[in-house]
């Protein structure tokens, strides 16, 4: 039986092996066939590239390493460790002076301060507390048409933080400064002048370097120290989305923004909210403030009105039926009208018998039928029923016959139903 088996399994290998072979031949020859066409296709950037000018710059320090946090808070001041790096792309933050004095004193006990040599009032006044002077940045108090100019520069600049910056026009580079490189405190990183159009100014020969600036389009670069920390103060549009992949920017800002001999931690101030009891809850206390939007929401669902008013509108006071049927025999019984008061419970009685003769065929009258079946008096049935009352006991004792008979009546024709309907 096994070589059996052998010998037919023989030939199935064979054939799968030549079908395999002819596959394998069509797949060749069709794949030679192929004709490839190649088409550059542009993405449009991402909604995060588009809202944030500087999330490049930002990936750029979380992919090489380095730790990123956003500072978007106005009292970040008071939280940031004494060594860190703070990239300041907003100067909102500048605007109170006890702030400009909590970053300073954060500087000078180890801090590393990155921001722009701006002129707008804010910078001014920090850098002042550092000693730095800014070219144009400052007028005389007589000087009319200085601070004109000044002024508009600031609005222009304004204007500049509100609106996308576009792509600066590239310039020639100047040929005095072909030889020149830029070198950083403690860093071995190399960058040519010629190509990047930048200029690295070190304070220590501050005005021997800076008299020609105002003349050329080169860029300055400065990093110095203030007792234990240190401040850079460079161009941050250089690192924007548009301009960081222009020369080396993305090199140089890896270099601007850390230090060469720390390992700090990077925050970023893109724009500033200040924190109010929400906000503070959200971060220190979450659960309450759930509870209080529960609460809210709850006293809400019970007090607004969904599907019309949640507490209807109360019926105008009208009197019931009761009411009114007493007070009319109160009037009546106060002006003596008795025979009308009976004249109601005599009525009813006879509606009560009518249903009833039916049982009982005979030419009995209405008196002796009711004595018949409710086993009263027909004396006290027959004054009920014919005698015109005229005092109060009269119609005290007739009013009780009648009343009882009704009661009696009632309960026969309960009695007399429920025989019919079920055989009793």
């Amino acid at each position: 039986m096994s070589a059996e088996k052998g010998k037919s399994s023989l030939p199935i290998g064979i054939i799968l092996a030549v079908l395999l072979g002819i596959v394998a031949v069509f797949a060749t020859v069709m794949y030679q066939n192929l004709e490839w066409e190649e088409q550059e296709v542009t993405l449009p950037p991402s909604i995060k590239v588009l809202t944030n000018r500087y999330y490049t710059a930002e990936q750029l320090l979380e992919k090489s390493g380095y730790r990123v946090r956003h500072a978007n808070d106005g009292f970040i001041l008071d939280k940031l460790p004494a060594q860190a790096t703070l990239v300041l792309f907003n100067t909102s933050v500048l605007k109170d002076e006890g702030q400009r004095k909590k970053l300073i004193s954060w500087v000078e006990k180890g801090g590393h301060l990155v921001l722009s040599p701006r002129v707008d009032e804010n910078s001014s006044a920090l850098f002042d507390l550092m000693d730095v002077y800014v070219k144009d940045g400052y007028c005389e108090d007589d000087d009319k048409s200085c601070q004109r100019r000044l002024k508009n520069k600031r609005e222009a600049l304004e204007k500049e933080d509100a609106a996308q910056e576009d792509s600066p026009k590239e310039t020639r580079p100047s040929s005095s400064t072909a030889s020149t490189s830029i070198r950083f405190e403690g860093d071995k990183m190399n960058v040519d002048v010629a190509r990047t159009q930048r200029f690295y100014v070190d304070r220590d020969q501050f005005e021997e370097n800076v008299n020609d600036v105002g003349k050329s389009d080169w860029q300055i670069i400065s990093r110095f120290s203030i007792k234990q920390g240190k401040v850079t103060i460079v161009p941050l549009s250089l690192f924007t989305n548009t301009n960081i992949k222009r020369y080396d920017h993305g090199k140089l800002w890896l270099h601007i923004a850390t230090l060469p001999n720390r390992d700090d931690t990077v925050y970023l101030v893109r724009y500033i909210s200040f924190p109010n009891l929400i906000h503070w809850l959200s971060d220190k206390a979450p659960y309450t403030l759930a509870a209080l939007i529960l609460c809210i929401l709850l006293i809400l669902w019970r007090y607004v009105p969904r599907f019309g008013a949640l507490i209807p509108t109360p019926p105008p006071v009208r009197p019931s039926l009761t009411e009114h049927l007493k007070a009319v025999a109160a009037f009546l019984l106060r002006n003596r009208n008795y025979n009308r008061l009976l004249g109601h419970l005599r009525e009813e009685t006879l509606q009560l018998l009518q249903p009833l003769r039916i049982h009982y065929p005979g030419s009995h009258s209405d008196a002796e039928l009711l004595a018949q079946l409710t086993q009263c008096d027909i004396t006290a049935i027959t004054q009920a029923f014919g005698t015109q009352v005229q005092q109060l006991n009269e119609f005290t004792q007739h009013a009780q016959t009648l009343c009882l008979l009704i009661d009696r009546l009632n309960a026969l024709q309960r009695s007399t139903s429920r025989r019919f309907n079920y055989g009793i």
